[in-house]
């Protein structure tokens, strides 16, 4: 794939044959769906940022608790142990998303890497069929699933979405998950991209232009702060006491949670758990054969790494973005939490489908909000309750939002 991304003469087709050009690397893709990778490798030194491996193959209370602690939730069943073997579990599980923990992404890569093609995270489907233990340990695989267009209107680029599900096994040959990531590719023919080169404005700074920090009150921040206090109180967790199927209503609110305001701190503890490690040479193998996608940093003459601008505001503003901005996985995981406090510690997420609407930039603040959709019974007899959550900004706009079905224990079992 470096010789693609190295290929510069895209730059000099007319529209014409650089649309020709994309459909015909896009058909050479999808020719591959259905191709496996099996087993995903284990991480090791890469190429390619975004062709990732088994990241944490084993699973312990210590990860369960550092992902439950970059949710923001310090929900005990997820770090107690003496508190958790009292559960129907008998013991630690892992929260929803925790996949994300042992192998984040796919192993296919960011493929469209050419120039005038922007990558931006796009949500991910997740389904689970029973909780992450500690004491597991996981091999993956990668199911090719290939690229979709998705017509857009009055737009100067074209928008396609690229879907890898990765499949989560362990040790007894126990599918446990499955984690299709999308990612959306906005592809801008020359003639467009030129049009703009004068003020250098990209998509991100376009939507986004003149967002900047703001100050919040006192007001404000008590609320957000008391809110906090009730989370490490517990009193909007369900904990112990079952919820039932049958007492769910239709429309009932979920609890609000207070997330943010997001800074470089919350940024961090998502990498620690759910991202992957680059640091000096490690960082340069992954960026050397494509750094046309990796600005150079004026001040020091150095290239930036692309995952750079969820951390800082400058290196964000080098790859058209107003600040830094968090990881859309983050943003997922901030979904969870309402949804594990609602359900109680009997319930069971059996699936969320997210995505991502808007940015969430430092300085905003969060509040992840829910309802029930509809209760119904599936083909497999389980009762179920449909779940709208969606996480809200302080301008009033969703950045990202799901639908996640959870089993509910029936007073009928």
């Amino acid at each position: 794939m470096n010789v693609q991304a190295q290929d510069r003469d895209w730059d000099h087709l007319s529209d014409g044959e650089w649309n020709e050009r994309l459909d015909k690397l896009i058909a050479q893709f999808n020719e591959g769906r259905g191709e496996l990778k099996l087993p995903v490798p284990v991480h090791d030194i890469m190429d390619n940022e975004y062709e990732r491996g088994v990241l944490n193959a084993l699973v312990t209370e210590d990860l369960i608790r550092h992902f439950a602690d970059a949710i923001g939730d310090p929900n005990p069943i997820w770090r107690n142990r003496t508190y958790a073997q009292s559960t129907r579990w008998g013991g630690i599980i892992a929260p929803p998303l925790y996949e994300s923990c042992i192998a984040f992404g796919s192993s296919f890569g960011g493929r469209l890497r050419v120039p005038g093609v922007g990558r931006l995270a796009a949500g991910n489907k997740h389904e689970y069929f029973a909780p992450f233990r500690p004491g597991d340990e996981f091999h993956v695989y990668d199911k090719y699933a290939g690229f979709e267009e998705k017509k857009v209107e009055g737009k100067p680029y074209r928008m396609f979405i690229e879907s890898v599900p990765r499949y989560f096994v362990n040790q007894r040959d126990e599918t446990i998950a499955v984690a299709t990531g999308r990612n959306i590719y906005l592809a801008t023919p020359p003639s467009k991209r030129k049009a703009k080169e004068g003020g250098k404005e990209s998509k991100v700074g376009a939507k986004y232009a003149g967002k900047d920090y703001r100050k919040y009150s006192e007001a404000e921040l008590k609320e957000i702060h008391d809110d906090f206090d009730a989370q490490l109180a517990g009193t909007k967790r369900r904990g112990a006491k079952i919820r039932y199927w049958e007492d769910v209503v239709e429309g009932e609110e979920l609890p609000t949670i207070a997330k943010g305001i997001y800074d470089v701190c919350d940024s961090s503890a998502r990498t620690v758990v759910s991202c992957y490690v680059y640091a000096f040479a490690i960082k340069w193998a992954a960026m050397r054969g494509h750094l046309q996608t990796h600005p150079i940093d004026p001040l020091t003459g150095e290239h930036r790494f692309r995952r750079d601008w969820h951390y800082s505001d400058r290196a964000a503003q080098m790859f058209g973005s107003p600040l830094a901005n968090a990881g859309g996985i983050h943003n997922e995981m901030m979904l969870v939490h309402p949804v594990t406090d609602w359900m109680g510690d009997d319930g069971f997420v059996v699936s969320m489908d997210s995505q991502d609407r808007r940015f969430n930039f430092f300085g905003d603040s969060t509040w992840v909000k829910g309802s029930v959709a509809r209760k119904f019974t599936d083909d497999q007899g389980r009762r179920l309750v449909e779940l709208d959550v969606r996480a809200v900004n302080q301008d009033g706009d969703t950045h990202t939002q799901a639908k996640v079905h959870v089993k509910l224990p029936s007073k009928a079992d």
